[in-house]
């Protein structure tokens, strides 16, 4: 009687039946909130966000537009990044949660330098990915190298 209750107070149920869309635009939706952290959305994080979705998944431009304004959306009315992160959690291995906070570094970085908004953004989210902080650290070294 209580696992309903719980799983719907901790958001198991509702990621149960998520679809590989689900995940892009969970994935779509942080990295979004990488390139809006400082307050100013520049078109190279713009960009670096699209090139880097076009790359990650084969998609061409205009699935990558509509990713991104749903995204846009999604993120602009969240009130925290667990809706996201739960899914990617439970859905995506060790490497693909990693390799989504090697691409926030790269958003970061796309402006010449990562602001600290952006990088509370990505530390918090890859707390909550359980990515290691190995990880987190090579991933931003990987970004300020290329």
């Amino acid at each position: 009687m209580l696992k309903p209750l719980l799983d719907s107070l901790f958001g198991r149920a509702a990621d149960a039946g998520a679809t590989r869309e689900d995940l892009h635009r969970a994935a779509a939706a942080l990295l979004y909130e990488v390139a809006r952290a400082d307050g100013h959305l520049a078109d190279d994080e713009l960009d670096t966000l699209m090139r880097g979705l076009q790359r990650r998944w084969e998609m061409d431009d205009a699935t990558v537009r509509e990713l991104i304004e749903a995204a846009r959306k999604e993120a602009e009315e969240a009130t925290d990044y667990f809706q996201f992160t739960l899914p990617l959690r439970n859905h995506w291995s060790a490497e693909q949660r990693a390799a989504l906070i090697e691409d926030m570094w790269a958003i970061a970085h796309a402006d010449g330098s990562a602001h600290p908004r952006e990088e509370f953004v990505i530390r918090k989210v890859a707390d909550l990915l359980y990515v290691p902080h190995s990880a987190f650290i090579r991933a931003r070294h990987l970004s300020t190298s290329k």
